[in-house]
C-alpha cells in the first residue's frame, strides 16, 4: 500500500505532513541506468565527422609506462546493500528511544536515494508511515505508555500474552483509538496494512515485513527483541498462520534414539502416539521465535484481541491432553508422483481443542468434546477456531490471552464508522506536489 493511502487514511488525527517533498520513487524499482542501452557508446558518435575510408598508414605512439601508477586504481570500497543495512541497524537502535521526529530525521536522507532496492524503500516507506502516526498526541502518549508497561513486566517466555495484555490496558480508556479499528474494516484488502501499522506506532516497533511467512514488526529493547505476526479478521476462523510441512529428518530431530526405534518397530498405537508428537514439536520449532497478535471487531463493534505464542502453547496444551492431533487425507489433498509413477498423497492434519463439557460419561469420569482449533490445508496452517473455542482454549491453556474491548459509542454510529473510507477516486487521484 503506497504512503499517501495511509496518510489520507490518518487525516482524523490532524498529523501535519512530514518535512520533505513525497519521493516520485516511493514503493517502485531503482531507475534503470542510462546508458544500459549503449554499453561502452559515446553519446557524442553522431556529431563526429566522417571518417576516411583509406586511412594512410601512421606511427603508433610508444606507451610511456614510466608515468603508470604502481598500484592499480580500485573503485572505493562500499555497497550499497551494507551500507542500507548498516543504517537499518541504526534505526533499529534509534527505535528504542522511541524520538518520533529524530527517527524521521534518520529516515529523510535515505528516502532520496534513487538507487534502493525495492525492498529497502518499502522498509523506509512503511516505517515514515509508522512515524507518522505516532506524531498524533493520543497515539505519542499511548505509545509510551504501553512501551513503558512492557518493559517493566514484560513475560519473557510468553512476550505475545504481555504485549497484548498492556496493549489492552492502554486502549481500554481510550475510544478515540478503539474506534480506528472499526474504521479499518472498511478498507478490505488494505485493512492488514493499516492495522500493522497502527499496531507499530501503538507499540514504537518496526514494520520489518507485509507477508504470512515471518514476522511482520519487532519491539527492540536493548536486552530483546520481540518479532510479532500480525493478523486483523472481520471474524474469527480461516486466520492464516503460516505454511508448514514436516520435514524428512524430523523424527531424528525430535525423538530419541530408543524412540526412533519404536517409531519403526512399535505397535500401532506407539507409532501413532510418536508421529503425533513429532508434529507438534515441529511446529512448535518453526513458530518459537515469533509471537502472533490478532484482531476481530465483531459486528456490534467489541473489538477482540489475541496475543498467541504458539509454540509454547502447542507444547504445554499437547503435553495436558488439551489439545490432539488428527491426520486425514482427502480428494482435494495433494499429491507428489514418486520415481515409479506412483501417486503418494500428502497428508493434511487437524488440531482440536479438547473442551469438558461438564458431563459425564458412563463410567463417571468427565465427558470431552474435540473442536477445531487448527488445520493444514495446502501447506498452509490455520487457526480455525471460532470466538468462544478461543475464549476457552486462552482459559485453558498457556500462550494464549484473549482480551475483548466493547464498543463505547452510539449503535447508530457504527455505519458511520464502517464507512468513513476515501472513495478509490480519492486513493487514485490524488495529486501529489
Amino acid at each position: 500500500m503506497s504512503r499517501h493511502n495511509v496518510e489520507d487514511w490518518l487525516a482524523e488525527f490532524d498529523i501535519p505532513a512530514a518535512g520533505g517533498q513525497p519521493d516520485p520513487m516511493g514503493g517502485g524499482p531503482p531507475m534503470s541506468d542510462p546508458t544500459m542501452g549503449n554499453p561502452g557508446g559515446d553519446p557524442n558518435v553522431a556529431n563526429m565527422p566522417p571518417q576516411d575510408m583509406n586511412p594512410q598508414p601512421q606511427e603508433v605512439p610508444q606507451d610511456d609506462i614510466t608515468q603508470d601508477p604502481q598500484v592499480p586504481e580500485m573503485p572505493e570500497p562500499g555497497n550499497s546493500d551494507e551500507d542500507f543495512e548498516t543504517w537499518k541497524r541504526n534505526y533499529f537502535k534509534e527505535s528504542i528511544k522511541g524520538d518520533v521526529e529524530n527517527l524521521l530525521d534518520l529516515m529523510s536522507p535515505m528516502r532520496e536515494k534513487e538507487n534502493l532496492q525495492p525492498y529497502q524503500r518499502k522498509f523506509v516507506e512503511d516505517n515514515w508511515n509508522v512515524q507518522l502516526i505516532r506524531r498524533n498526541e493520543n497515539v505519542s502518549q499511548t505509545s509510551k505508555e504501553i512501551r513503558k508497561s512492557i518493559r517493566e513486566q514484560l513475560d519473557v517466555n510468553n512476550p505475545g500474552t504481555s504485549v497484548v495484555e498492556h496493549l489492552h490496558r492502554a486502549l481500554d480508556t481510550r475510544p478515540m483509538l478503539n474506534n480506528k479499528f472499526i474504521q479499518m474494516l472498511g478498507y478490505g484488502a488494505y485493512k492488514g496494512e493499516l492495522h500493522r501499522k497502527f499496531i507499530a506506532a501503538l507499540t514504537s516497533s518496526v514494520e520489518v515485513s507485509s507477508g504470512h511467512e515471518r514476522e511482520n514488526i519487532i519491539f527492540n529493547e536493548n536486552e530483546y527483541s520481540i518479532k510479532i505476526s500480525t493478523r486483523f479478521n472481520a471474524e474469527w476462523g480461516e486466520i492464516p498462520v503460516g505454511s508448514w510441512s514436516l520435514r524428512e529428518d524430523d523424527p531424528e530431530r525430535y525423538l530419541s534414539e530408543p524412540e526412533l526405534k519404536r517409531l519403526q518397530e512399535g505397535s500401532p498405537e506407539e507409532k501413532e502416539v510418536l508421529r503425533k508428537r513429532i508434529v507438534i514439536e515441529s511446529i512448535s520449532k518453526q513458530f518459537e521465535d515469533r509471537s502472533y497478535l490478532l484482531h476481530v471487531v465483531n459486528d456490534d463493534g467489541a473489538i477482540s484481541a489475541l496475543g498467541w505464542d504458539l509454540s509454547n502453547c502447542l507444547r504445554s496444551a499437547y503435553a495436558e491432553g488439551k489439545v490432539l492431533v488428527r491426520t486425514r487425507t482427502s480428494d482435494n489433498s495433494e499429491a507428489m508422483i514418486d520415481d515409479g509413477g506412483n501417486i503418494i498423497p500428502l497428508i493434511d492434519l487437524n488440531i482440536y481443542f479438547v473442551r469438558e463439557t461438564g458431563q459425564q460419561d458412563e463410567e463417571g469420569q468427565p465427558e470431552n468434546e474435540e473442536i477445531e482449533f487448527m488445520e493444514r490445508r495446502n501447506g498452509m496452517l490455520f487457526l480455525t477456531a471460532g470466538l468462544q473455542t478461543i475464549k476457552d482454549a486462552a482459559t485453558a491453556t498457556q500462550g494464549m490471552n484473549f482480551k475483548e474491548i466493547p464498543y463505547q459509542g452510539n449503535p447508530s454510529d457504527l455505519k458511520v464508522l464502517r464507512r468513513c473510507v476515501f472513495s478509490t477516486h480519492d486513493l487514485i487521484m490524488k495529486e501529489c506536489v
